[in-house]
């Protein structure tokens, strides 16, 4: 069994934004965060944003023997024993 967790593209996320600015309570001033599970949220930073290459790349489960997928930075790739073409990403990079 293959699993993998569907990737917004970057006409989705612009649907999104058209959304939210269409909400009375959403203005200029309104923050943005990243809820990771933890108690508390994280805040995105305004330069997190770039543009990189990606490539795709596949581990399995020891137990299970299933694949799972997911996307490594092109400098990584190797090490990640990435496989296919690297393509062009949104990167939200908000390491602090």
């Amino acid at each position: 069994m293959d699993n993998r967790v569907e990737v917004m593209t970057f006409s989705q996320l612009k649907k999104i934004v058209e959304e939210l600015a269409e909400i009375e309570a959403v203005n200029d001033e309104t923050k943005v965060f990243i809820d990771t599970g933890w108690d508390s949220v994280q805040e995105v930073e305004p330069n997190a944003f770039h543009v990189e290459k990606v490539t795709e790349f596949k581990v399995q489960d020891e137990l299970t023997k299933e694949f799972y997928y997911g996307f490594t930075l092109e400098e990584k790739a190797e090490k990640m024993q990435a496989q296919g073409k690297a393509e062009t990403a949104i990167i939200l990079r908000n390491l602090y």
